[in-house]
């Protein structure tokens, strides 16, 4: 989901390190997971603001990664430019989140997302006994989602901050 549509003020390169301990509070947090897809090629062979656009995402993934607790989980983009799609995101959170419970790593899993999608692995989790917390945007929220989790809370623009980061340079 594209935030800037949902909230223009929406915070791009945000901290997922301090959202995760906001989220938790006093609870321990055991691990962070961020999904993502990189950046579409095709963007290496645009504009210089489109290269600067490419390298600044993945500059940002590259200090997500270094951050306390986090592993960066990639999908992969299909398509063209204009019909691009992510592949891989939500069958890999679907399946960790799974897998993870069903080792006893968590007690309460925390999703931060809108997308219907994850219904069936929240439902999962709620089968084996384990609590289910949604934390959502603004707007267009699945119903179902909402309903299946224990705990339901829109996050504000409070609850981010942005990660400070340095940009990689392309060289021309």
């Amino acid at each position: 989901m594209d935030m800037k549509k949902v909230d223009r003020l929406w915070s791009t390169w945000y901290n997922p390190e301090v959202l995760a301990k906001k989220l938790a509070g006093k609870r321990e947090l055991v691990g962070i997971y961020f999904y993502c897809s990189p950046p579409p090629p095709y963007l290496l062979a645009e504009s210089e603001k489109s290269k600067q656009n490419y390298w600044k995402q993945i500059s940002y993934y590259e200090a997500v990664k270094k951050l306390d607790k986090i592993e960066v989980k990639y999908g992969r983009i299909t398509g063209t430019k204009g019909n691009l799609h992510e592949k891989n995101l939500d069958t890999q959170l679907n399946t960790d989140i799974l897998i993870f419970a069903s080792q006893n790593k968590y007690d309460t899993a925390i999703l931060v997302s809108n997308d219907g999608d994850y219904e069936s692995a929240m439902q999962g989790l709620r089968d084996l006994g384990r609590r289910t917390e949604l934390a959502f945007f603004k707007y267009k929220v699945s119903w179902n989602l909402r309903r299946i989790s224990n705990i339901s809370r829109r996050v504000r623009r409070s609850y981010f901050e942005e990660l400070e980061f340095e940009s990689k340079k392309q060289d021309t």
